[in-house]
């Protein structure tokens, strides 16, 4: 319970004490040994007692709750409390002598009266005290939500009754025939009665503007809470939730809005994943649902670039499972970044091999990228050294033509990929590679698109037959395959224990 919290609570317990104090003072006497003294203490005690115990309750009965609960915990929590103090001053009174039944009942009804707000008072609080609570976004609420109206009508609805029952008591005490509380003069009388009817009315105006301005609070700060998360959303920071701390309008709408936030992270997760496999406006087409357009697909003049490794069959034959698949992860996402570097996007991991575009999204470069790709792959490659000390060898073809792009699949499952003979031409070239003894080969409608100091890294191999084509290609080759060729840092593996890359 917090300082704020128990300063709040004692101070209805020491107007609950006064309010009653002066109602047994003017009404009961203070004969037969009785000190005023011994009354006021005899009122006090049972408030003193409950300051002490209510911290061990609340933990016991209100903390232990989800947030959204406690304040209704409270509630109850401490209505109770009051009911109990009632009954300790009845009690009490009674056993001391003070046996004015009317007044009796007054002071019963006024505890109730005070312990009301003071509840209400203090649920407030605790729902404001919840508003920093890391759970309170994975509140759930349930159909029995209660509107801000209903509950104010609620409200204003017992204040009226609470105004009525206790001018009730009052002009009842003073009109009873029979009641001892009644001294003096028909003057004296009006004016006590004046008196009472004005302290009356005056605690329950001040109570009842507390409670308003205490919950006018909290719909501002919830009303802050939930602009602050949507002004965050509309930012694109999605980090925040809306805390759900009531059942009523706004436990609803924060419920909403933090089911819009989880969607927008999903589509946010698929989008920037979908970034790094196809080009912005592909992406848009998949995520607006244009299926029929990329059914029926699309055709782009592409440079496709093909790579894959050397020996990694064997080295896959004698390499655990796990191990093999951490240095896949760890060489791809490298060579990932190589590519978006260079503008292009990987449109399949295939095995140990790549396919990846470029020239989606239009420009002139796109040629001279897709070759620049090659050779930092191609460098990259070489700086990887496995734990036994086994280099790996690499083969590239690219090549430059038309493709279609489209999905191909199911409706229930499909993907996004490229086909025409350019594409299987710039497969064939990687395969060329092998056979040739040269780590890069690009066909003539690459070369004929490189810059003349690009030309000149690459040697012309003259035409060559290659499966699946009636007629032989040009092709150019760089860099020769030479046993044990040593480049840049080498990237070992640490000790077998690991399993890491």
């Amino acid at each position: 319970m917090s300082m704020s919290n128990k300063f709040q609570i004692f101070a209805y317990y020491l107007l609950g004490t006064v309010v009653l104090s002066v109602f047994a003072m003017r009404g009961f006497a203070t004969g037969a040994g009785q000190t005023g003294f011994w009354l006021i203490l005899s009122i006090a005690a049972p408030f003193l007692f409950l300051g002490l115990v209510r911290g061990y309750l609340e933990s016991q009965f209100v903390r232990k709750q989800k947030s959204i609960d406690r304040p209704k915990r409270q509630l109850m929590l401490d209505l109770s409390l009051f009911g109990f103090a009632a009954v300790v001053i009845v009690c009490t009174q009674f056993a001391l002598k003070n046996v004015d039944y009317l007044l009796l009942v007054k002071m019963f009804v006024w505890s109730l009266i005070i312990g009301y707000f003071a509840s209400i008072d203090s649920a407030i609080y605790r729902m404001r005290g919840n508003f920093k609570s890391q759970e309170a976004h994975n509140n759930q609420l349930n159909e029995q939500t209660v509107p801000i109206a209903h509950r104010l009508n609620i409200f204003l609805s017992i204040t009226v009754l609470v105004v009525a029952v206790g001018m009730g008591l009052s002009a009842y005490t003073y009109l009873s025939l029979d009641s001892s509380a009644i001294k003096g003069s028909p003057v004296d009388i009006r004016e006590s009665f004046i008196i009472d009817t004005l302290f009356i009315l005056g605690i329950i105006v001040a109570l009842a503007t507390r409670i308003i301005f205490s919950y006018s609070i909290n719909v501002q700060r919830l009303f802050e809470n939930q602009m602050d998360v949507l002004r965050r959303v509309e930012q694109g920071d999605l980090a925040r939730y809306v805390p759900v701390l009531t059942h009523d309008e706004f436990g609803v709408i924060a419920q909403q809005t933090n089911r819009m936030i989880d969607q927008l992270r999903s589509k946010d997760k698929i989008q920037k994943t979908l970034e790094r496999i196809v080009s912005p406006n592909i992406m848009n087409k998949l995520l607006n649902g244009n299926e029929n357009a990329l059914k029926q697909g699309e055709e782009y003049d592409i440079a496709i670039l093909i790579c894959d490794l050397r020996k990694f069959t064997t080295y896959a034959e004698n390499t655990p499972p796990e191990e093999v698949i951490f240095f896949l992860n760890a060489y791809f996402a490298k060579i990932a970044d190589v590519v978006a570097e260079h503008g292009g996007i990987i449109n399949k991991f295939m095995g140990d091999a790549i396919l990846a575009v470029f020239g989606i999204d239009g420009g002139s470069t796109y040629v001279q990228q897709a070759v620049d790709t090659a050779w930092d792959i191609l460098m990259h490659t070489n700086c990887a050294t496995m734990r036994d000390g086994t280099k790996f060898d690499i083969g590239i073809g690219v090549h430059k033509g038309r493709a279609a792009a489209g999905t191909i699949g199911s409706s229930e499952r499909f993907e996004y990929t490229f086909i025409g003979d350019a594409v299987n031409t710039a497969s064939r070239l990687d395969g060329l590679s092998k056979r040739l003894n040269y780590k890069i080969i690009i066909s003539s409608e690459v070369f004929g698109n490189l810059a003349r100091d690009a030309q000149e890294r690459f040697v012309d191999l003259g035409q060559q037959s290659i499966r699946g084509k009636s007629q032989p290609i040009h092709v150019y080759g760089a860099v020769p395959r030479v046993e044990n060729q040593k480049g840049g840092n080498i990237v070992t593996l640490p000790p077998k224990k690991t399993g890491n890359f």
